[in-house]
């Protein structure tokens, strides 16, 4: 029962990033439109102001990536826009431990690298985890999720 219960949270947990993500990236990929020029699409009521949401999502979350490129810089900037805390750690030494105090953890390697090497993680791992890239997949695939290559 107990791990059911834990299932329903990691399940909850991952929905509400998902959802979350879903409508920063949808919103955040807005052309601006300049003052004084109108939209093509008529349909647009022009009358409703963007709202500005300025309060943080309240999770905390451990990125695990390649520190010390443009691409992990660009992804930790963007989380910590969103999300009430953000801390990195290297996707090479990335073992699963370093998750305990984080609600959710993203694990990232360049996606298209089918050489990059796979953190060894226990299959006992149960943090909600958000992977991103090929190496991602491969570790779904080694922990034996639906989101892993079939």
């Amino acid at each position: 029962m107990k791990y059911k219960n834990t299932y329903n949270q990691l399940l909850l947990i991952f929905c509400v990033i998902s959802f979350a993500l879903l409508m920063i990236f949808t919103n955040g990929c807005k052309k601006s439109i300049p003052a004084g020029t109108t939209s093509s699409n008529n349909s647009i009521d022009n009358s409703v102001e963007d709202i500005n949401v300025t309060e943080k999502i309240d999770l905390t979350i451990l990125y695990a990536g390649l520190l010390d490129t443009d691409r992990a810089k660009d992804f930790t900037a963007f989380l910590s826009k969103h999300f009430t805390e953000v801390k990195t750690t290297d996707y090479l030494t990335f073992t699963g431990m370093e998750t305990t105090p984080f609600d959710v953890a993203i694990i990232d390697h360049n996606g298209l690298d089918f050489h990059a090497p796979i953190p060894s993680i226990s299959p006992e791992y149960t943090r909600a985890t958000i992977t991103v890239g090929v190496p991602g997949a491969f570790l779904c695939s080694q922990l034996n999720l639906k989101t892993g290559y079939l």
